[in-house]
């Protein structure tokens, strides 16, 4: 422990006995302390207390099933011994592991968590299923760590806990379960197991038993040969295993020789952190999930009373979306039916919302935009691509990386991880390549570094210096500190970074055995890097990668999680159309998450949970893409309540644009009067403001052409589309009577006469296209309508309305909150003079003003219906293209033996 961290420890005690820590306090403490130190430790230390105290964490909602029945707040007036969770949280309150505001929050999700679990003490067979939803790198595996600790205070005796599909990750694993739980690491063949530091927060010590250790998955010869039975157990007992089917199949076994006759009595908690391993199937056979399942229901059958929970980092978790019908999905046995719980992320966390988001706070300091790596590393290349340069931007992602480090050496920070990601190719071959010019490329920089650093001013005269303060200009030039200060730090601080590839062939990142002087590398590899893999200190990220696998995109996002002391220094270079995939899946996600909040408010349960899921248009692309490997034909249940829908997807073909304006201006004919709204817009209600019928807009979506690459609203099989089969279901229902809207600019836009007969209209324009493959995508983002169409037609009560659900957090999409306050739909009329991006190099082949649709749709009380399709080439390939974005490195042996 340093001289600082003897410090902190003892202001952190001091600080504990305060009912309230503010500012002031935290100040005055620093001040008052019983010994001399100089100012710039007194300010250090008092930013570190500011920063601690003023992270907060709400807590989650939770869906639960009606015939919950509350058994934790009884135990606990009756007496349970909360040894293992009272050591956990002395643990992280007097390490400063967590801040205490986060600590609370763990503690009272974990109680709700073991609240809706079975109750050990309830000797009546029972069985209990749930999920609970975190955020990717957001701390999930601290909250199950205080579960565990908890549900084994609480009289669970035998817990399992599958930890991912690799031996890395179940390794990282059990080391901080060994960390949070055991107390000791966790070796078979060791006389005397060494204990960890979490010991010394308890007055007494206990230890459970362990079925797994850090070198070896469950074998069972290992349990037999050490003494691991269920009825010499005084303890718990926890197996930390792989999500693998002979794994999974020898523990099934063991634990059904503990008792041949009848099922096992004591009370079972397993936990599944791969809950959300259900984008791209990591497997080529199809039956594997099936298999992994069925040996997962064979060890929940083995138990009288039982309780399983899936941990997920997103809302497309296997049970919702995999099973071939609604039916199947509610019939699974580990169908979460009893509670849904989400977790909030602290306020500190840097997670998708901050980064994604157009009004994130870290989108724009920390996202850069690679336009420059087609022609050297394209985003789809075969497995011996040649790469014999790397993009400039790379180059530069590199130089920002030892810039951070010097960066991190001065703010005090020498012996702490730091790592960059650079993700690039999904082929083995490739990253090994990239791993030989980036070695080059870092070797040269640490030569022109020892060589010019000692001469300040005059370094720059180097070409690669010269870079290197470009670099530090456009980056870092706000980081406190100066370009000759960082130089003086440079040759001692890139000293110790090394090149590293990471994949099944080989390569890990020991961070472990590097804890005293920090590990300090450049990481190339492709899934490997990401499945549940925490890259330390993780400030540069490179990303080339397929933007059409919206789930592997976010398993990549390893750049998500805490970066206390140096958020400002993180930067991630990823292509234009993965950062709009990226802000697509986020809204995806956020809005799937709120309605966890919105369903707690009316009372509803998991199951109506799980049909939403189901239904979401992001669910049923990933479900399609997991099965068109061996199937032309999918079956879906679509639902659009509450959504914006828009078509901003369009041919490039001008003929095309022609007749689609022709079925506009038949529409308008048919429409009648037209009134304005708010300034310049046209809306039409209907006679008496009772809307326009149906029927007429039904027959005008059936003739109006969208492309089969928008896959909401152009066809999926022959000329039936998704949404047009949704809008038939309720014609007669939600969506019997319409408003229709031409959004026009307040401000003088650009005249146009070819739309309403005799009115001359004022348009806008649209500048920021692009074309591809003949489809024409009429803005950067997946849009066509500005902010504030959405309002169109709501009078001001239902706006403010809407805008406090969103001011709630109950609606993470600004529109869901205004379509929700709909009592009819309402279509808009886009039209708008088009034009590309700058560095476009196609043309758009449309000319004169252009038409596009979106549609803004209340909730419905009609629920989705199954329906089958024979999927047209085009869907079919799309998702053929998000099957195929796998890695060689995922490609894991089903079991691998160990020695």
């Amino acid at each position: 422990m340093t001289e600082n961290d003897s410090k902190i420890a003892y202001f952190r005690i001091e600080l504990s006995n305060a009912s309230r820590v503010t500012r002031e306090l935290i100040r005055a403490t620093v001040e008052n302390a019983p010994w001399r130190f100089s100012d710039e430790d007194k300010e250090k230390i008092i930013r570190y207390f500011e920063h601690t105290f003023d992270i907060t964490q709400t807590i989650g909602a939770a869906l639960k099933s009606v015939d919950f029945k509350p058994w934790l707040e009884e135990r606990k007036q009756q007496g349970i011994d909360f040894f293992y969770w009272n050591r956990l949280k002395r643990y992280f309150l007097e390490k400063g592991v967590l801040p205490p505001n986060v600590v609370a929050t763990l503690d009272t999700d974990t109680d709700e968590i073991l609240d809706y679990s079975g109750n050990p003490e309830a000797e009546e067979p029972w069985r209990r299923r749930g999920m609970v939803m975190g955020h990717v790198q957001a701390g999930k595996t601290t909250n199950y760590a205080a579960l565990i600790c908890k549900a084994a205070d609480a009289g669970y005796k035998i817990i399992i806990l599958l930890a991912g599909i690799t031996n890395i990750l179940r390794q990282q694993t059990q080391e901080r379960l060994d960390e949070s739980f055991i107390g000791k690491k966790s070796v078979f063949h060791a006389i005397a197991q060494e204990p960890l530091s979490i010991i010394n927060y308890a007055d007494r010590r206990r230890f459970p038993a362990y079925g797994t250790s850090r070198d070896r998955d469950f074998l069972k010869a290992a349990a037999s040969t050490y003494g691991v039975s269920l009825s010499s157990l005084n303890e718990p007992i926890i197996f930390v295993t792989k999500k693998n089917k002979t794994t999974l199949g020898r523990l099934g076994d063991w634990l059904k020789e503990q008792n041949l006759t009848n099922k096992i009595n004591d009370p079972l908690l397993l936990i599944d952190d791969e809950a959300d391993n259900a984008s791209i199937n990591t497997d080529a056979d199809p039956n594997r999930v099936t298999a992994i399942n069925g040996a997962i229901r064979r060890i929940l059958a083995l138990f009288n009373r039982s309780t399983y929970i899936g941990y997920t980092a997103t809302p497309f978790a296997n049970i919702f979306i995999d099973p071939e019908s609604e039916h199947e999905m509610l019939e699974d046995d580990l169908f979460p039916r009893n509670f849904i719980k989400a977790l909030e992320a602290p306020s500190n966390y840097a997670g998708a919302t901050r980064i994604f988001q157009e009004n994130g706070d870290l989108r724009q300091p920390m996202v850069r935009v690679i336009n420059d790596f087609n022609d050297i590393l394209p985003l789809k290349h075969k497995r011996n691509h040649n790469v014999s340069i790397l993009p400039e931007t790379l180059y530069e992602a590199v130089r920002a990386f030892l810039l951070t480090r010097g960066i991190r050496v001065l703010r005090g920070d020498a012996k702490q991880h730091c790592s960059m990601m650079i993700n690039v190719s999904r082929f083995n071959d490739v990253q090994d390549l990239i791993y030989g010019l980036v070695y080059q490329y870092l070797d040269l920089l640490k030569n022109s570094i020892v060589v010019n650093s000692g001469l300040g001013v005059h370094a720059v005269h180097d070409v690669n210096m010269r870079k290197l303060k470009s670099t530090y200009d456009k980056e870092f030039a706000n980081c406190g500190f100066s370009f000759l200060e960082i130089l003086n730090v440079l040759p001692f601080s890139v000293s110790s970074i090394t090149v590293r590839t990471v994949n099944m062939r080989g390569g890990v990142l020991d961070y472990t055995q590097h804890k005293d002087t920090g590990l300090h590398v450049i990481a190339i590899g492709g899934l490997a890097l990401s499945r549940g893999l925490t890259l330390e200190g993780l400030t540069v990220s490179y990303i080339l990668r397929n933007a059409s696998a919206s789930d592997t995109l976010m398993q990549m996002a390893r750049w998500f999680g805490y970066r206390n002391r140096y958020e400002d220094l993180c930067r991630l270079w990823l292509p234009e159309q993965s950062l709009d995939h990226y802000e697509f899946i986020t809204d995806a996600i956020e809005e799937l998450r709120s309605e966890i909040n919105r369903m707690k408010r009316l009372h509803l349960t998991p199951i109506d949970y799980g049909l939403r899921v189901r239904h979401d248009p992001a669910a049923i692309r990933i479900t399609a893409a997991n099965k068109m490997r061996t199937a032309t034909e999918m079956v879906v249940a679509q639902d659009y309540s509450g959504r914006h829908l828009e078509g901003y997807k369009l041919y490039n073909d001008n003929t095309v644009n022609q007749r689609n304006l022709i079925q506009v201006q038949k529409l308008i004919e048919k429409l009648g009067k037209t009134e304005e709204f708010k300034g310049k817009t046209r809306l039409w209600k209907g006679s008496k403001n009772e809307g326009i019928d149906a029927s007429i807009i039904f027959q005008f979506l059936q003739a109006f052409k969208f492309p089969e690459e928008l896959n909401d609203l152009g066809p999926i099989t022959g000329d039936r589309s998704l949404f047009l089969d949704y809008f038939s279901d309720r014609l007669n229902a939600d969506l019997a009577k319409w408003d229709v809207a031409i959004p026009l600019p307040d401000n003088r836009g650009t005249e146009c006469n070819d739309v309403i007969p005799g009115e001359k209209l004022y348009i806008r324009s649209r500048t920021a296209g692009t074309v591809d493959n003949g489809i024409y995508k009429i803005t950067s983002k997946n849009r066509v309508a500005n902010p504030g169409d959405e309002k169109i037609g709501l009078d001001q009560k239902e706006i403010e309305s809407a805008e406090a659900e969103i001011e709630a957090g109950n609606c993470a999409r600004g529109y869901c909150a205004y379509s929700l306050q709909r009592k009819k739909p309402l279509l808009l009329i886009h039209i708008f003079y088009g034009g590309l991006k700058n560095n476009e190099a196609r043309e758009t082949l449309i000319t004169g003003p252009i038409v596009s649709l979106s549609f803004c749709l209340p909730a419905t009380q009609v629920p989705p219906v199954e329906r089958r399709y024979q999927v047209n080439k085009v869907y079919r390939d799309q998702l053929l293209e998000m099957e195929r974005e796998q890695d060689d490195d995922e490609q894991i042996p089903d079991e691998v033996d160990y020695v």
